[in-house]
């Protein structure tokens, strides 16, 4: 088996639980028309690819969620849509902090790949040099499209195959298989076996380092 050069993760819900939840609530009980919202239809099923993927801006962004929830638009209410998007990111996995710091202990740099929110750009990427966080309104492109994948793998002059990729979501896991990327599908209760079949070491080797050493110094 290659060595490993770059573990890639996701964040939310690779890195830590992320919910839509608090900025719900916050939309609900703002609207006009508060009977619009339930759990099962959280945001009026507002379709986020746009976003992501970097064809609009934060203030079109605000304002389309203001619009489809019947919230009158202000500086106020997008101030409280970027802090109820925030509440929803947790502090991150015990399991992931260890399974980062086994890899970097066996030589291997992290990165991180995100179909990510703009207005969430400042979150968790502390964890990975600036240099190898990658997100989709960047690349303009949405996991599970392979054309993703080349890209990220093209930015870090890496082969495929010395590349693994770790996602809560099997098909952006698998897609990322199809170009010969090692991948795991990631569960909190797992990942550390995982991670394991990829380092050049046994199982029972450990690395205790503090998590602060994921930090550039």
């Amino acid at each position: 088996m290659e060595k490993i050069k770059y573990a890639i993760f996701d964040v939310g819900q690779t890195i830590y639980h992320f919910s839509f939840k608090p900025l719900n609530t916050l939309l609900q009980k703002e609207s006009a028309s508060p009977e619009m919202f339930s759990t099962d239809n959280p945001l009026v099923g507002y379709n986020y690819d746009p976003y992501m993927k970097g064809e609009i801006d934060n203030i079109r962004f605000v304002k389309d969620l203001c619009e489809l929830s019947n919230v009158p638009y202000s500086k106020g209410i997008a101030i409280k849509i970027n802090k109820a998007l925030h509440l929803g990111c947790d502090k991150p996995f015990d399991e992931t902090i260890e399974a980062m710091q086994q890899l970097r202990g066996a030589g291997v740099e992290l990165a991180i790949l995100s179909n990510a929110l703009p207005l969430l750009h400042d979150t968790k990427t502390d964890l990975v040099k600036p240099d190898f966080s990658f997100t989709s309104y960047n690349l303009g492109l949405l996991k599970p499209d392979v054309e993703i994948y080349k890209a990220v793998a093209q930015k870090l002059q890496t082969p495929y195959e010395q590349l693994l990729f770790i996602d809560d979501k099997r098909e952006n896991v698998s897609a990322a298989q199809t170009l010969g990327i090692k991948g795991i599908v990631y569960q909190r209760e797992t990942i550390l076996a995982e991670i394991k079949k990829y380092l050049p070491y046994s199982s029972t080797h450990q690395f205790k380092q503090p998590v602060g050493f994921l930090k550039d110094k």
